[in-house]
């Protein structure tokens, strides 16, 4: 029998310890496999800590060097990109190809674009421009946003999970959210979503950047792809015809293909 998500994250967190840092007054948290290749710094989306890169970390963190960030409730992207240089810092990491999936993949721009020599490359993965590609969907509606308290977004969003068809990626994001996520941390996201701003063009060589979606992502609609892609007309596109939101989870060799090519 195949292991679940759910066994690969005790697996995962068997092998590699957390490591912990206070930036200005909020903590990063971050796995490091220690791998003999080059270096990835891997940035989960909204839900989520840095173990959502489960199945990559067993997969290829011998491999590489995977360093899988949680980071703190902050919805300034400048901020959480000076605190990622920060961990880098810390950690002697002076570049690696940066790696973010959905918020994360908006504000991996804004870390290219403040700390241009820290990003050997950049994986725009599952992401978005700006709070009005996804202002249509009512879950990303700024006004609510803005307006609800952090306890109560946390649990219609841990509720929406709970009553969701059965898979193993539902029992990863209730263990995250239930155990894992503080309601002020997906709040914090949220804000970050709904207020995010275009990026400036980056100071990196377009041949770089690579823009990575997926065709059944349930959560990015076609046209903030395209609108994501003409941001970076002469990046590589990368499409996936599965892996919707989480390809890092529901593709896993397609997505450990791109990233393999990206950190080389």
């Amino acid at each position: 029998m195949s292991a679940t998500l759910l066994d690969k994250l005790a697996e995962l967190e068997s092998r590699y310890a957390w490591n912990t840092l206070t930036v200005d007054g909020h903590e990063w948290r971050w796995l490091d496999t220690g791998g003999a290749g080059k270096a990835a710094v891997l940035l989960p989306g909204s839900v989520g800590d840095g173990a959502m890169f489960v199945s990559t970390l067993l997969s290829l963190g011998e491999r590489l060097r995977l360093v899988a960030v949680t980071y703190p409730a902050e919805a300034d992207p400048a901020t959480l990109a000076d605190g990622l240089a920060q961990v880098m810092d810390y950690i002697d990491l002076p570049a690696a190809a940066i790696v973010g999936s959905s918020f994360a993949a908006y504000w991996a721009q804004h870390f290219a674009l403040l700390h241009p020599q820290r990003v050997r490359s950049l994986v725009i993965g599952n992401g978005f421009t700006d709070g009005s590609d996804l202002a249509d969907n009512p879950l990303f509606d700024r006004r609510y946003v803005e307006g609800v308290e952090p306890e109560a977004l946390h649990a219609e969003w841990l509720g929406r999970i709970r009553n969701a068809p059965a898979s193993e990626l539902a029992q990863l994001q209730e263990v995250m959210l239930a155990q894992r996520q503080s309601p002020e941390n997906l709040h914090a996201r949220f804000l970050g979503v709904v207020r995010s701003m275009p990026c400036p063009a980056l100071p990196i060589p377009a041949s770089r950047i690579t823009v990575l979606d997926c065709q059944d992502d349930p959560l990015i609609p076609p046209a903030a792809r395209a609108r994501l892609r003409s941001n970076y007309p002469e990046a590589r596109h990368t499409t996936l015809e599965r892996g919707g939101h989480y390809p890092h989870l529901l593709n896993p060799v397609g997505y450990e293909a791109v990233l393999l090519r990206c950190a080389s």
